[in-house]
């Protein structure tokens, strides 16, 4: 089969089409340097954000988003193209909630990659994620409220968030 730690019971699994097993093999696959295990990587998570693997969504949405900044100067119409994957995936996961897929998808709208540049919507989408709990998102939206990025400056709301964060930040007791 491969090199990699792929149990022949994982591989059957996915090969059955099992959602999850399909994203395990694809994040086991993406450990490796090598270029064809890269791109069974995309092609497992590909199969399994297909079959609703919220997780695998948010993994290529991101993963086309990195590759997508990453070629911006070298090839301006490839990045688009990603940029348009990302923007896709990051959406399918948003609308399952995922927090930080909401808060990679506010950053589309706060730079207008690929949308139209949107600030409201972009705090909007920063607030969704916050509340499910993404502690960057927390972060990100006390600095908005401290210092009026797009909307008026609001320090009850900017230290709310900021205690927020840094209770999620502490370990239980």
């Amino acid at each position: 089969m491969s090199d990699l730690p792929i149990s022949t019971a994982l591989f059957n699994r996915a090969m059955a089409g099992n959602k999850d097993a399909q994203f395990e093999l694809a994040e086991i696959y993406m450990q490796s340097e090598k270029e064809e295990h890269i791109e069974l990587a995309e092609e497992w998570a590909l199969k399994a954000a297909q079959l609703g693997q919220v997780e695998a969504m948010y993994w290529l949405g991101e993963g086309y988003a990195v590759y997508a900044k990453d070629m911006l100067e070298e090839d301006p119409e490839e990045s688009k193209t990603y940029f348009e994957h990302a923007h896709r995936w990051l959406q399918q996961a948003a609308k399952h909630n995922h927090p930080t897929a909401l808060l990679e998808l506010a950053n589309f709208y706060r730079r207008g990659d690929v949308v139209e540049k949107d600030v409201a919507k972009s705090i909007e989408l920063v607030e969704q994620s916050a509340k499910l709990g993404e502690v960057q998102a927390m972060r990100d939206l006390a600095f908005i409220y401290a210092n009026g990025l797009g909307i008026d400056a609001d320090e009850e709301k900017a230290d709310f968030w900021n205690e927020k964060a840094n209770a999620a930040e502490q370990p239980e007791a």
